[in-house]
């Protein structure tokens, strides 16, 4: 007697913006009596990084984490399907660990990202740190040159990590840190997001010279920035809140206030050590 196989209508969120251009929706069939956990692993998403967790939700019943770390981890007993179509949606819990996110489901926390996201925030930020203290111990590489470094403890900088892809110091009392983003350097100073994103990665380093430097001119009751005449290139203009340079190419500068858009006309064109003798003129 011929058996039916079981349709599956498989869907699933989106993860970034433009990944929602095109539907996700799709269906699929396996044959009757298959495996829910053999189910879920067939029909899981396309996207496999490392790291990223997936709810499972099963005809409206959170049924299993998934992820390519660790495969299917059914929150419910498993069982044959014999009945169809089955509706599967794959919902995306970001870069929360699978198994912390799977263990909390099976206690009986609710499925609710936003909640499971900040608690999970502080071990997020542990494990971080964690990371960047072995790249600082294992890897020689460093993400700041030597002048760069050289000329910040001048200022008065404290150095508290130094890791290829990752630098933070506190300066007057404040913490700052810089992270490698692909081409890009970020700046974050305090907590919320970037306060700068430069490349190429020797104009960042000048950038942040002339910021440091500044804060140490105004504790000395000089101006902030040195009256010297910006050399031509750098286009910056106000947008939404932002100067941002024009044209992209090689030179992008994204920072968010006028004092910041001064500084990075005052390094653009020049070194570590022209940008420091005109702070110290």
């Amino acid at each position: 007697m011929f058996r039916r196989p079981i349709e599956l209508r498989v869907d699933r969120d989106s993860v970034a913006m433009g990944d929602d251009v095109v539907s996700h929706a799709r269906s699929m069939t396996v044959p009757r009596g298959t495996l829910l956990s053999a189910a879920l692993e067939r029909s899981s998403p396309e996207i496999r990084s490392q790291g990223w967790s997936w709810v499972a939700v099963v005809d409206r019943e959170v049924a299993a984490v998934w992820s390519v770390d660790h495969g299917v981890q059914l929150l419910v007993e498993d069982r044959k399907l014999t009945r169809g179509p089955v509706d599967i949606h794959f919902r995306y819990f970001v870069q929360i660990d699978p198994a912390w996110l799977h263990r909390r489901l099976a206690e009986g926390a609710r499925a609710n990202r936003q909640e499971l996201e900040a608690e999970y925030a502080p071990i997020a930020r542990d494990k971080h740190r964690a990371e960047l203290r072995r790249r600082e111990r294992e890897i020689d590489a460093r993400l700041l040159s030597p002048e760069c470094i050289d000329t910040l403890g001048h200022y008065g900088a404290e150095i508290t990590l130094h890791a290829d892809i990752a630098c933070d110091f506190i300066h007057e009392g404040e913490t700052w840190a810089l992270r490698r983003a692909d081409t890009m350097l970020q700046v974050f100073r305090g907590p919320g997001g970037p306060i700068a994103s430069i490349r190429p990665h020797i104009l960042g380093e000048a950038w942040l010279v002339a910021m440091i430097g500044s804060v140490v001119r105004v504790a000395t009751g000089q101006a902030a920035l040195p009256d010297a005449a910006p050399l031509p290139g750098l286009e910056l203009t106000r947008s939404a809140g932002r100067w941002m340079s024009r044209g992209g190419g090689a030179t992008v500068v994204q920072v968010r206030s006028d004092h910041q858009a001064d500084a990075a006309r005052l390094a653009y064109g020049r070194s570590i050590t022209e940008v420091r003798a005109l702070l110290e003129a």
